[in-house]
């Protein structure tokens, strides 16, 4: 007993633990399903919308930053960067994909650098004019649809142009000599000068050209270098056309002249081994002239409207109230939009090929009224005809007509029989093939109340009367 009990319970626990172990893989399963089709989904709302919203038309944009020198001069004399160190600039933006695109721009600035330490006094100011061209990455393939900011990212190949001048002579046109004191003298500092040597200040005009004053020996160095530039920005979206733009690039120069000063200048010029460098910050506006404006897009323009006021088959009556649309070009209509039929022959007057025939004839398909020895020749079998474009109308109706008695409810008086009196409309004593057709209608959708065979009867009425 003990032992049954015992294989029992282990086999309750492998059982549970079995199906504990499908139900937990299928729960892993079906999140992983889940998880896979939120991705593909949120990955083919992006790839849409990066889509619709790239601009592929070169886009123009203009700015103004400011440029930050990075070389010997420690600028510990900075002034107002806005003012001694700015720069404008254009450029031409290019997207081949979302993702991928080029730019050229071209900046035109000043850049400017002074130091002056108890036995150090040395500046520069050049304008500059640089030259670059960028492959960029927009992460369109990485970020959210619907965004208003998108980063990008670019590293290109640069070029630059520089004349370096120098601050070396007061307002009067004497040198600036450093002493240790920290101050600017008109002598330098040996001995015996101390009583003699005037105080200068500095007058921040750059008027000496550095490269002409040839002072570490360089000669006629160029003013032209490249350099490789990378640049980081951020793209707000102002409209579907435009962004406004704030960007950072930084330019490694294949130089070390734009300050003038180098490894291999001379004692007390002398810098070090680094190329120079330089930051130019800037904010800018970019516009797409070249792309045709889009419609702007409302909720409503994915929804279908009836149109109220139209009238497709120009008969006069708008599509909303015309019971028979498709009227053909010319024919005249009610206040309904129905063809006409004067001679109430069931042949539209459009077709109507004998317009007012003798209300006592049949009349065969191009409402023409049939005479006694029409109907007695075999090609107006008259009746048959009718009947048969009734029954092609309302297929039901045939069985019913083949199956049951033929019968007559012609009176002597020739007026409408007792029975029919219900679908005389217009109680003129005569069954119309209008108020035939609108009898089978009623029997058919179930508002007259009356058998097959009354509806039968009716026909045969018709054709009798």
């Amino acid at each position: 007993m003990l032992i049954r009990t015992l294989a029992f319970l282990f086999l309750s626990v492998g059982l549970f633990s079995s199906a504990y172990a499908q139900d937990t893989e299928q729960t892993e399963a079906e999140a992983k399903e889940q998880a896979k089709a939120e991705r593909d989904a949120r990955r083919e709302e992006r790839k849409s919308w990066n889509k619709e919203n790239t601009i592929y038309k070169p886009i123009i944009g203009l700015g103004a930053g400011v440029f930050n020198y990075f070389g010997e001069i420690n600028n510990n004399q900075r002034t107002n960067p806005l003012i001694n160190n700015y720069g404008f600039q254009a450029s031409v933006i290019k997207n081949f994909t979302p993702d991928w695109g080029v730019r050229f721009d071209v900046a035109y600035g000043r850049m400017s650098a002074r130091e002056q330490t108890a036995d150090v006094f040395r500046n520069f100011s050049s304008e500059v004019v640089t030259f670059n061209l960028h492959a960029t990455y927009n992460f369109a393939g990485i970020l959210p649809p619907k965004r208003f900011l998108n980063p990008y990212l670019s590293v290109g190949v640069g070029a630059i142009n520089f004349d370096a001048k120098g601050d070396l002579k007061d307002e009067n046109g004497v040198f600036y000599n450093s002493w240790s004191d920290g101050t600017l003298r008109s002598l330098p500092q040996l001995p015996g000068n101390e009583d003699n040597a005037d105080i200068l200040k500095s007058d921040y005009v750059y008027e000496t050209d550095l490269r002409k004053a040839n002072l570490d020996s360089l000669g006629n160095y160029a003013q032209f270098a490249f350099a490789v530039p990378v640049t980081f920005g951020l793209n707000f979206r102002v409209s579907p056309r435009s962004i406004i733009r704030l960007s950072s690039t930084f330019s490694y120069t294949l130089t070390d002249l734009i300050d003038n000063y180098t490894r291999d200048g001379v004692e007390g010029r002398k810098g070090d081994a680094m190329n120079d460098m330089f930051l130019y910050t800037a904010v800018s506006y970019h516009f797409d002239f070249f792309t045709p404006k889009k419609e702007k897009k409302t909720r409503y323009d994915d929804m279908e409207f009836e149109n109220i006021s139209g009238d497709s088959d120009k008969d006069g009556i708008p599509d909303l109230t015309d019971q028979c649309p498709g009227t053909p070009d010319g024919a005249m209509v009610d206040e309904n939009g129905c063809p006409l039929d004067s001679d109430q022959d069931g042949v539209y007057d459009y077709a109507d090929q004998e317009p007012n025939t003798d209300p006592n004839l049949n009349v065969d398909e191009n409402g023409v009224g049939i005479t006694d020895d029409m109907i007695g020749q075999a090609e107006y079998d008259t009746l048959a005809t009718v009947r048969a474009k009734m029954f092609e109308v309302y297929p039901d109706l045939a069985e019913i007509y083949r199956t049951r008695p033929q019968t007559s409810n012609v009176n002597d008086s020739g007026s409408a029989g007792a029975n029919f009196k219900a679908v005389d409309s217009n109680a003129d004593g005569r069954i119309s093939i209008e108020e035939v057709f609108n009898a089978i209608d009623k029997f058919f959708e179930g508002e007259l109340d009356v058998s097959s065979s009354y509806i039968s009867d009716l026909i045969d009425y018709f054709f009798d009367q």
